[in-house]
């Protein structure tokens, strides 16, 4: 048994949650555009709707 909470006099008000690091998933590498660096809306090959630089499939 594990207990989720924060500890007594933390001030905290919400439990702690265990693995909800949050963030973006590392498989939207290969989305990011080598030339401008905006992220793609699909996965490659595709161009980049901004600049028009071609995102390889790998």
């Amino acid at each position: 048994m594990t207990d989720d909470t924060a500890p007594a006099g933390r001030g905290d008000t919400a439990p702690a949650r265990r693995g909800d690091d949050g963030g973006d998933p590392a498989c939207w590498l290969r989305r990011v555009c080598p030339a401008c660096g905006r992220l793609a809306d699909a996965d490659p090959p595709v161009r980049c709707t901004a600049c028009g630089g071609l995102l390889p499939a790998d």
